[in-house]
C-alpha cells in the first residue's frame, strides 16, 4: 500500500550505507513488490501453505499470487522463507516436503528457510484488544517435531534453521 514511500525510504537508508531488509506476505501485485527489490538487499517471504485450498481457508486469500511473486523474486535478490509451524495447519510432512521442492526451484537467491514454531505470545494482545484468542488451546509444536520437519527440507539440499 505504500510502496513510493518505502522504496524511497530505503533508497535514502541504503545512500547512507544501511543494509535494508523487508519482510512481507507478498500478496501484493508483482509491480508494487518488483519496485521495491531495487531498494532492497535482502526479502523475507512469509509462506504458510503450499495447499491452496489450505491457504485459503485459514487466510482468506489464494497462495497463488504469493508463490508467483516468491519465485520472481528469487530470481533478483536474496530471498528467505519463513514459515510459521502452526500444528494441524502446516506442520505435516506432505505440506513441509511440498515446500522443500517448491524451496528447491527457487535457485541460488534463495539463502535459506526459516520455520518458525507457533507460540503463544499474542494471546496477551487479543485480550488487550478484547477479541477472541480463537486458538488458545493450540499448543506450541515440540522440538522433536521441528527437528523432523527441519530435517525434510534439509535433506531436498537447502538451508534450514528454526526459529528466525
Amino acid at each position: 500500500m505504500q510502496a513510493e514511500f518505502v522504496c524511497e525510504f530505503l533508497s535514502l537508508c541504503r545512500s547512507h550505507f544501511f543494509y535494508t531488509a523487508m519482510e512481507t506476505s507478498a500478496y501484493t501485485p508483482w509491480e508494487k513488490l518488483s519496485s521495491l527489490l531495487s531498494c532492497l538487499d535482502l526479502i523475507y517471504i512469509d509462506l504458510k501453505h503450499m495447499d491452496e485450498s489450505r491457504h485459503h481457508e485459514w487466510t482468506g486469500v489464494s497462495n497463488r499470487l504469493i508463490l508467483e511473486n516468491i519465485k520472481h523474486a528469487a530470481s533478483v535478490i536474496p530471498l528467505i522463507l519463513r514459515m510459521p509451524v502452526i500444528p494441524g495447519f502446516n506442520d505435516s510432512v506432505a505440506n513441509i516436503s511440498e515446500t522443500a521442492g517448491f524451496a528447491k526451484e527457487l535457485g541460488r537467491h534463495l539463502l535459506r528457510v526459516e520455520l518458525l514454531p507457533y507460540h503463544r505470545y499474542g494471546i496477551h494482545k487479543y485480550e488487550e484488544l478484547d477479541r477472541a484468542y480463537t486458538i488458545e488451546s493450540l499448543n506450541p509444536p515440540s522440538d522433536e517435531h521441528m527437528s523432523k520437519l527441519q530435517g525434510i527440507i534439509r535433506s531436498a539440499g537447502i538451508d534450514c534453521e528454526v526459529g528466525g
